[in-house]
């Protein structure tokens, strides 16, 4: 399997709106790595995670064909990783013909999106999931939804996503996950990638545990899937999702996660497992 990471800040942007912290302006200033869009990936050029106001702007920047994609997850209903807004443009008077856009999505975030799909003329469709609830995209990936730990009211999952032998974790916004999703993840066996919510970063104080998720959370949460047989050396464990607030760029968040083994992500990170 591949993923590229078209996206990996949360909700605010690095650098954000209005903002003039440190991080801001030491990322303004470095540029590259350190300049993050809202959080958005993608599986093998054919299932998008989650559909957030900067899709416009990944599609331009990576140029993935929208012929070739088979479904979108969305992780719950905030803004940053769901702007229903622009799925009308699905409609044939904006995109003219095309692939139909199948978006799958927990109650909130799924009522949201048939109000707009409603309007696109078979442009967009709609398709809810539940927790624990297993189902199938494309007829090539296997995914089971899991409860996150993050605003109720936004019905927040996490994802299993396997395919042919390959089975990664996608667990963004979530903080330690609750031991209903521990009881799934038992389920589902070994994964090879593991990409964490880090919106704390370092967290440099006190961890981020619930809600969201930093540094020493992530560290815990590796740790108890590998006593458990989940994962394992070989499995890569990707940080990703972080804000300015957690109060540290890119560049000073690396050597850090590297003493782990874990791997920071920046736009267009592209990685095979």
């Amino acid at each position: 399997m591949k993923i590229k990471y078209l996206g990996t800040a949360a909700y605010e942007g690095v650098p954000a709106l209005f903002c003039n912290c440190r991080v801001c302006r030491l990322s303004k200033e470095r540029g590259g790595r350190n300049i993050r869009s809202r959080s958005q990936a993608l599986l093998n050029d054919e299932l998008l995670l989650d559909f957030n106001p900067d899709t416009v702007v990944h599609y331009h920047r990576y140029g993935f064909d929208w012929e070739s994609i088979c479904g979108c997850l969305i992780t719950h209903s905030h803004c940053d990783h769901l702007y229903p807004d622009d799925i009308e443009q699905a409609a044939p008077g904006y995109g003219g013909k095309h692939r139909r856009i199948n978006f799958y999505a927990a109650k909130s975030g799924y009522e949201l999106i048939s109000a707009v799909a409603a309007k696109t003329d078979g442009g967009a469709a709609a398709t809810p999931v539940s927790a624990g609830k297993p189902f199938t995209v494309g007829d090539k990936y296997e995914v089971m939804p899991m409860p996150a730990n993050h605003a109720a009211t936004t019905d927040p999952v996490i994802y299993s996503v396997a395919c042919g032998r390959k089975r990664m974790l996608y667990a963004h916004d979530t903080g330690y996950f609750p031991e209903e999703t521990w009881a799934l993840l038992k389920r589902e066996g070994r994964f090879d990638l593991l990409s964490l919510d880090c919106t704390g970063c370092l967290a440099l104080g006190s961890d981020w545990v619930d809600g969201h998720m930093s540094l020493g959370t992530n560290v815990k949460v590796v740790k108890r899937m590998k006593a458990e047989g989940l994962a394992d050396e070989k499995t890569v464990v990707v940080l990703n999702h972080f804000s300015h607030n957690g109060g540290q760029t890119y560049d000073e968040m690396l050597s850090e996660a590297q003493k782990h083994g874990f791997i920071i992500s920046y736009d267009g990170l592209e990685l095979e497992f």
